[in-house]
């Protein structure tokens, strides 16, 4: 199921802080997931969330089915090791 995809505002900071290929590789898994590929554990429906993308990045969502929307609300870059 393709959906559409929102940033809130604290989630756009951080994609603009990123590094241009970081950025990019997070503009891609964020689009696999909007997309509906399966990453790191599945959506969870009508509720917030939170998914851990193969980049480390952990994304909170609230997942609108019925609008077919998935709001990003917030993204956190991993933490350094």
């Amino acid at each position: 199921m393709a959906l559409r995809l929102q940033l809130a505002p604290p989630a756009l900071r951080t994609l603009a802080r990123c590094p241009n290929p970081v950025r990019q590789q997070l503009q891609g898994e964020l689009a696999a997931l909007a997309a509906g590929l399966p990453l790191e554990g599945p959506l969870a429906p009508e509720q917030v969330g939170l998914v851990v993308l193969g980049s480390g990045f952990r994304v909170h969502y609230l997942l609108e089915e019925e609008h077919r929307l998935l709001r990003l609300t917030d993204v956190m870059a991993p933490s350094p090791h």
